[in-house]
Order: structure tokens, then sequence, then C-alpha cells
């Protein structure tokens, strides 16, 4: 079997042929041709097309495609050049217009970015910056602007949160190191208690001053969304953006006892710190100290110290009786007590009582302040 010799040289013509219709019709399209057709016996005289339309020649000589390409614009020093490329990366475009890159410069997009459109490439004068972030140090070629420009023209990453040890408007011919610290957000879920409510109830069934727990408080539960801050990779700050309860908490009830609040014989009445309206025999008003002891240490009575037991002068006060105990301005209550211990203070008429409490900075706290003294019973 023979080939027909003319054939290689045909397709050869046809492609020179479309690639000079690319340039001279300003398009920006590359041409490639592939013979598909069986037909050897076309000559070499049909290799010129009978009309002007170098798509229909080709299309009658075989297969062809259209692959895009992209018109680039260099610049430098104020200088044009213009070419098509159907891809490829920036130092490639450079060098196939001739265009070098010195050594105090630095081409935008970067050198090793790839070209995916038309697009303009420009070759900046440069100065070195010393850039530390991400753990690390290193020495960067950055164009005139300000820092921030600089930086996204030199191809350093800056988010917009990160922070810097210099102004973003700063001119970067007047930097000659940048410390970049990243910062990143992460929204979080953490549980958290909710902690319960303390609410009183008067019941006339337990004695005037006592307590009873009715119903145990119990805390709830919410999930909590919080953003959080990092800064380098540590955590700085968070904020609530959302929450939802998943249980709620179960209120503590405590009842308060009433009982003998009020009688027919008392010499008049008080209203304590739970709003109970009291009956009182007598009242005294004086000094009021404080005092503390070991645990376990007995009392004038024999009774251990505990807080709620207090000491009197007995002339005036009987031991077992029960008190209320308030400043005369309001601002502190001691509360219920009972008399059980006695003292020197209380014996020669410097103070009408003495409370007492295991703690030394609550009798710090207390001091000594006028009190008034309700005998209840």
């Amino acid at each position: 079997m023979t080939h027909n010799s003319s054939k290689p040289n045909k397709l050869m013509a046809a492609c020179a042929v479309g690639m000079a219709a690319v340039v001279g019709f300003g398009s920006i399209f590359a041409v490639a041709a592939a013979a598909s057709t069986p037909d050897e016996s076309i000559s070499a005289e049909s290799t010129e097309p009978t009309d002007k339309t170098v798509y229909d020649f080709l299309s009658r000589e075989g297969d062809f495609h259209v692959l895009s390409a992209f018109e680039v614009t260099v610049v430098k020093d104020g200088e044009q050049v213009k070419l098509l490329s159907n891809g490829g990366k920036v130092s490639d475009i450079l060098e196939q217009a001739g265009v070098t890159v010195d050594e105090n410069q630095i081409s935008y997009p970067a050198a090793d970015s790839e070209i995916t459109g038309d697009c303009e490439i420009r070759v900046l004068d440069a100065t070195p910056v010393s850039i530390t972030a991400d753990g690390e140090t290193n020495e960067v070629l950055l164009p005139d602007g300000t820092v921030e420009e600089a930086l996204k023209l030199g191809s350093v990453k800056l988010g917009k949160d990160d922070i810097l040890d210099v102004k973003r408007t700063e001119p970067i011919s007047k930097v000659d190191s940048i410390t970049i610290k990243r910062v990143t957000y992460k929204d979080e879920t953490v549980s958290e208690s909710i902690p319960f409510d303390k609410v009183k109830e008067n019941s006339d069934e337990i004695d005037l001053g006592e307590t009873e727990i009715k119903t145990e408080g119990v805390d709830g539960e919410k999930a909590v969304v919080k953003r959080v801050k990092y800064i380098d990779g540590e955590r700085d700050s968070s904020e609530t953006i959302a929450e939802k309860v998943v249980k709620k908490p179960v209120d503590e009830v405590t009842l308060v006892g009433t009982k003998g609040a009020a009688s027919a014989d008392g010499a008049g009445s008080f209203t304590d710190e739970n709003g109970v309206e009291v009956s009182y025999k007598y009242k005294l008003t004086g000094s009021g100290t404080a005092y503390t002891a070991a645990s376990g240490a007995l009392t004038a009575t024999g009774t251990p110290v505990y807080e709620g037991g207090v000491a009197v002068n007995p002339n005036l006060i009987p031991y077992g009786s029960k008190l209320y105990i308030e400043s005369t301005d309001g601002s502190r209550v001691y509360g219920y007590a009972k008399a059980i211990d006695t003292g020197g203070a209380l014996m020669d008429g410097s103070a009408v009582v003495d409370l007492f409490y295991f703690s030394l900075d609550a009798c710090y706290s207390w001091g000594r302040r006028d009190v008034n003294v309700y005998v209840i019973e």
C-alpha cells in the first residue's frame, strides 16, 4: 500500500492558515487541526481554500478543535507587552514575553500562580521585610504601598481579623519587620448548670424561727453555644451566641415556722426577714458584739457552741429565751437565736448580746453595732 506524501504538507498548511487567521483577525482562540478524512485523492493544489473562510476550509479537510486562550498583558517600568496564552504559570508567561524580574522586584500575581483567564501581570519594585507568622520568620520582598496592600501583593496571607504589630495603613517603606498573629473563631457547645432558686413558704405547723426543707433544690442544665476566639491557636475569649435549656431546675422550698408568732399578751410586734409579723414580750436595745470558739467548745449552759446560740446577761435575758436580733438601722440581721452563754462584757453592761460565729472573718464583719434584741419567749 502506498501513501500520499501531500497529506502532511496539506495539514501543516492548514494549521498555518488557521493560526494566521487567529492573529490577523484579533481572535482570542488557538486552533489545532487534525485530519481524519480517509480521502487520499485530494491533490496538493487543494491546500488553498476555495473560499476565504478558514474554518470552512478546515472543516472540509478534517476535524478541528477550538481551544480557549487568554489575553495577557505584562507591565514593567511603565511598558506593556501583550500576548496570547492558553495557560501555564506566571513565570512561563514572563519568559515568553521576554520580561525579567530583577533582584529587588516581584511579580503580581506571584511567579508560581496559574494563568486561568485574561489578566495583567505587573512587575513591581520591592524591598525586603522580615515577616513572623505561623511560627516562622521569613525574609519577604514586598512592593510599595501600605502594609496591607504590600502583604496582599506579596502573596502573604492576611486574614481580616489577624493582629499586626504595625498599622495596616503604615507605608511599607517605613517598616522593616512585621509580626502577624493569626485570629480564628470556632463555635463550641458546652453544658452549663442552671442554679436552682430558693423559695420560702410560711408554715404555722412549725415553731417560730425554725425552718424545714420541703423540696430539695436541683440544678438544671443548658446547652450553650460559644463563639471562641483563638490567637495563634491559644484560646483568648468567648461570647455566648445561643443557648437551650436541656433540663429545668427545681426550686428549693423551705418552710418557715410561724407557730406562736403572734400572742394577745405581747408587748409589741416586729416583722422578721421572711415577712412574718411576730409578737415579742420585751425588747432590749444596746451594743451587739460577736465572738468565736472552736467547734465543740462548751457554753455557760453546757451546750456546745453553734451559730444561733448567743451570750447574754441572764439577769436581763434568761437562759433558754428565744430571741430575734437585728441592727437598729436594719442593715444587718442575725435572725432567730437562743440565749445559751454569757460573758464579762454582758455582765458589766458594755453589751446586751454577743453573737456567735464559727468564722473569725464573720466576727470582724459584724464588729460592734447597735442592735434590737426582741425577746419572744
